[in-house]
C-alpha cells in the first residue's frame, strides 16, 4: 500500500466547512455496513426517487439516449433512462464496498473477458494505456481491475478537497501510482518503463485538446490525449469495459489491441476510440454514466441536445 500523501492528511480538514462532507463521509460509513442485497435495494430506490424528480439530470440522460439509440421506440428510451439512474445509483452504493469493505468475494466470481489481450499487450515490454469509461460500477472498478493487473491510473482531483483526500486514501486499498493532468509526463515516462495505466477520456472538455470525431454517430468532442500519449511512449493501446452481471457478479471486457494506433490522422484516431468505446457500452448501455452531458460542446450552429 503506498504511503499517505500529506496533503491528505485528515487533520487538514477540521474546520467547520467540511462538517457537512465529514457528515456525508459517516452515512456513507454507515451504508457500507448494509448487506450486499441491501446495499443493492437501496441503489435502486434511490435511483427511482431520482428518476422521477427529473430535473437537470433527467434532461441530460434523455438528450444523450435519445441521441444515440434513435432506433429505439420512445417507451424503450424512457426505460432505459429509467435503468440509468437505478444503474448509477446503485453504483455510487457499492462504491463503498470499494471505501470501506471487503471486496475480496467479489474478486473470487469475477469474469474476465479477454484477458489474453491485456496480457500480450504487457508481454510487448513497451507500457499499456488502458482507454476506459465511465460505467456505472464507479470506484467499485478499481479492486476488479487491480485484481486482473496492478491499477495505475490517471484522475480528475474532487472540487471539495476532503472528498478528494478521503478517495484519494480509500483508493490506496487496491491501487498502484495515480497522475493528475497536470502529470503527463510523469504519467508518460512511467508508461515508458513498462508499466500500465488506466486513463477515461470519455468526457466532454470542449475541443481545445480535442477534435469532434462521432460517437453513436453524434458528433463529440473527443480528446486526443490517448494518441499522443500512445505517439510519445510507444506502448501499447486497448480499451476496458467493466460491468455488474445478475446476482453479485462482476465482469471485466479487455479489447484487443489497437494496432496501428495512433495513425498520423487525429480524426480516425478519436474515432478509433469512439467506437471501442461504443461496443463496450452496448454490452449493458443502462450502465454507462448517461448522466454526464457527454454533447456539451456541439458544433458551430448545432442546437443543444438538453433543452
Amino acid at each position: 500500500m503506498r504511503p499517505i500523501d500529506p496533503k491528505y492528511y485528515y487533520r487538514n480538514f477540521l474546520h467547520p466547512r467540511y462538517w457537512l462532507t465529514w457528515l456525508l463521509l459517516g452515512l456513507l460509513y454507515l451504508v457500507s455496513l448494509l448487506p450486499y442485497r441491501s446495499k443493492q435495494s437501496l441503489g435502486k430506490w434511490l435511483g427511482l426517487r431520482l428518476y422521477k424528480l427529473g430535473g437537470s439530470r433527467y434532461r441530460t440522460a434523455r438528450g444523450n439516449i435519445r441521441a444515440c439509440f434513435p432506433e429505439l421506440s420512445e417507451q424503450a428510451q424512457e426505460e432505459m433512462i429509467r435503468e440509468t439512474f437505478i444503474s448509477n445509483a446503485i453504483g455510487y452504493v457499492e462504491s463503498t464496498i470499494a471505501w470501506f469493505g471487503d471486496f475480496s468475494p467479489f474478486l473470487e466470481t469475477l469474469e474476465v473477458h479477454g484477458r489474453e489481450h491485456l496480457e500480450e499487450a504487457k508481454r510487448r515490454g513497451k507500457g499499456v494505456l488502458l482507454v476506459g469509461g465511465h460505467f456505472s460500477i464507479m470506484d467499485f472498478a478499481g479492486p476488479l481491475v487491480h485484481h486482473v493487473t496492478t491499477f495505475n491510473y490517471m484522475y480528475r482531483p474532487q472540487n471539495n478537497k476532503l472528498l478528494d483526500a478521503f478517495v484519494e486514501r480509500s483508493r490506496r486499498r487496491y491501487s498502484g501510482v495515480c497522475f493528475t493532468k497536470r502529470e503527463l509526463k510523469d504519467m508518460n515516462a512511467f508508461i515508458m518503463q513498462g508499466n500500465l495505466v488506466w486513463y477515461g477520456p470519455d468526457q466532454d472538455v470542449g475541443v481545445k485538446r480535442g477534435i469532434f470525431a462521432p460517437f453513436f454517430g453524434v458528433p463529440a468532442a473527443t480528446l486526443t490525449t490517448p494518441a499522443w500519449i500512445a505517439r510519445e511512449t510507444g506502448c501499447a493501446v486497448l480499451q476496458i469495459s467493466q460491468f455488474r452481471e445478475q446476482n453479485g457478479i462482476y465482469s471485466v471486457y479487455f479489447s484487443p489491441i489497437l494496432e496501428g494506433f495512433p495513425s498520423d490522422d487525429e480524426l480516425e484516431n478519436a474515432t478509433r476510440l469512439n467506437q471501442g468505446l461504443e461496443d463496450g457500452i452496448r454490452i449493458h448501455p443502462e450502465q454507462y454514466l448517461w448522466l454526464h452531458r457527454r454533447f456539451k460542446t456541439r458544433p458551430e450552429g448545432e442546437p443543444s441536445l438538453y433543452e
